[in-house]
């Protein structure tokens, strides 16, 4: 199955190279009738011209690198069993202008990796604390013996103490995979100033899939919605995010850059600040949609219909909004008819005009 992720970086000189070649004349905010803000809208709601962007854009960015982690397999009773190492480490975002967030992360990115396994197998993840705190690796699973629980439980009860890793250490965490469907994973520590939550919101989480080897196979993607833990500087820092990515004003902000750079300014905060996924219209994908964060958010994608395959069977979100409590999730099969570049972002609306915005670069 061949699937490609969201927010990977760029190589910026060859884009800014791609689109002088494509021939960003065609594309300039001086080239619209009703100027810059009105070219920016019709780019970014499926205007005439949003199909050529989109063409333009996917031939400028570089090919995306896988973000899953390759598992190793062997076998334990019978069963199939798939081992992930996880490297609990610091790491330093820059958003720009100044704007930094020091983040805790597994294996350097946020969120972390997502890990598969299918069904009836065995997932075991080993994890290795390179950090100066205690953390853990707590997973949504079911039917687990405490001892892979990686929480305060494991200390008070004495039952597997050190799933609570200390730093330089390290512990072995095993699950059965009973269930299909997606979940996930965090940090279930807390020290002194930081609480569980804030332990959660610097960063510590990501996607768990456990596929049903029944069904037929479909590029898949995850979105995280989060606030940002506390170890922010600079100026005007992202408070909200999707993907570890944060665009401080939102569509206003990108318009403003649009205004000064054209297109490719634009383009440039794609990976950087802004999520993104590239795809073709009339691809189906499958993305599992995660509200990982202490306030309430929504996901809300325009062009397309959101068709709920965990919470509601089947059936579309009337409005084509997902409602995501803290800490829930959801599943949506997604398929674009029109190419263009499509937003997505939190429906909570002054989330999103805070930054918490993406973009699907649909291809004709």
């Amino acid at each position: 199955m061949y699937r490609r992720g969201a927010g990977v970086g760029l190589i910026l000189v060859g884009l800014v190279l791609s689109w002088s070649l494509a021939g960003p004349e065609r594309l300039s905010p001086g080239t619209h009738p009703h100027g810059a803000q009105g070219m920016f809208m019709d780019l970014l709601m499926g205007g005439p011209r949003a199909a050529e962007a989109a063409a333009q854009v996917a031939r400028a960015l570089a090919e995306e690198p896988p973000r899953e982690l390759q598992a190793q397999v062997s076998t334990k009773d019978g069963r199939t069993v798939r081992e992930y190492t996880l490297v609990i480490q610091e790491k330093v975002f820059d958003f720009g202008g100044g704007n930094r967030w020091r983040a805790w992360t597994y294996n350097g990115t946020v969120p972390g990796p997502t890990l598969r396994v299918r069904k009836g197998e065995i997932l075991r993840v080993r994890v290795v604390n390179r950090h100066n705190r205690t953390h853990s690796f707590h997973a949504h699973l079911s039917r687990y013996p405490i001892e892979m629980d990686g929480s305060q439980a494991n200390v008070i009860t004495g039952r597997a103490p050190r799933a609570m890793i200390p730093p330089g250490g390290e512990y072995v965490y095993e699950f059965l995979a009973e269930e299909a469907g997606a979940t996930y994973y965090h940090c279930h520590s807390a020290d002194r100033e930081f609480a569980i939550n804030q332990h959660i919101l610097q960063g510590l989480y990501g996607a768990i899939v456990v596929e049903d080897p029944a069904m037929k196979p479909v590029r898949e993607g995850v979105v995280f919605m989060a606030e940002t833990g506390s170890l922010r500087s600079g100026p005007n820092p992202p408070f909200y995010i999707m993907n570890g990515k944060g665009i401080p004003g939102g569509e206003l902000a990108l318009e403003e850059i649009f205004k000064k750079q054209g297109l490719q300014g634009v383009v440039a905060q794609l990976g950087k600040t802004v999520p993104y996924f590239r795809l073709r219209a009339g691809e189906a994908i499958k993305l599992h949609v995660y509200n990982i964060g202490n306030l309430d958010h929504t996901f809300h994608a325009h062009e397309v219909p959101h068709v709920s395959l965990a919470v509601l069977q089947g059936r579309p979100w009337p409005g084509n909004v997902v409602p995501l409590l803290s800490g829930t999730l959801d599943t949506l099969l997604l398929e674009f008819r029109h190419p263009g570049l499509w937003l997505f972002h939190c429906h909570v609306v002054n989330h999103a005009d805070a930054g918490m915005i993406g973009v699907f670069v649909v291809e004709p």
